[in-house]
């Protein structure tokens, strides 16, 4: 991955997208089709919030994995390179963190 500007805004960019449809569709979902309040987290919703949730970390960690591999051959690269780097990973570790309530809590109460 050749570092770009474009890196500094793509990983949180993704993050904030992925943030609004993951919480958008998990409201959408509690008011069409609400999983039994008995179940408490260990429902279809909340495996579906952590199966997406370990998609898009993993393409973060690649992501950033990419970026630090980089070749960076100016000051400026090298910036670009290790600020993407650093934005990628913490777009993936936001990315877990958000999505630990799905682990112990009930989706729709």
């Amino acid at each position: 991955m050749k570092p770009h500007a474009w890196h500094l805004v793509i990983g949180l960019t993704l993050w904030l997208a992925w943030f609004c449809a993951t919480y958008g569709g998990l409201a959408v979902a509690c008011a069409v089709v609400p999983p039994l309040p008995a179940q408490g987290a260990w429902t279809w919703l909340n495996a579906s919030v952590l199966l997406l949730a370990a998609v898009v970390t993993a393409a973060f960690g690649v992501a950033a994995w990419a970026s630090a591999r980089a070749q960076a051959a100016g000051e400026r690269q090298r910036f670009m390179a290790r600020a993407g780097t650093a934005l990628y990973a913490t777009a993936a570790l936001s990315t877990a963190v958000v999505a630990l309530p799905a682990v112990l809590l009930a989706p729709c109460i």
